[in-house]
């Protein structure tokens, strides 16, 4: 896979986690433990943009 693919593919999967994250908080997306997930998801986020 070329560099553009995969950094394409890195920023589709940013916008993804965000687009969750967005949902949890806004009570769009119902999940069991919403601050453990939002706390996840913003480690994911944080790791994909540390390593940009």
């Amino acid at each position: 896979m070329s560099k553009q693919a995969e950094s394409a593919d890195q920023m589709l999967r940013r916008l993804e986690l965000r687009r969750r994250r967005w949902q949890i908080q806004n009570g769009r997306l119902i999940v069991e433990e919403p601050e453990a997930v939002v706390w996840w998801l913003d480690r994911e986020i944080e790791e994909m943009e540390a390593g940009r």
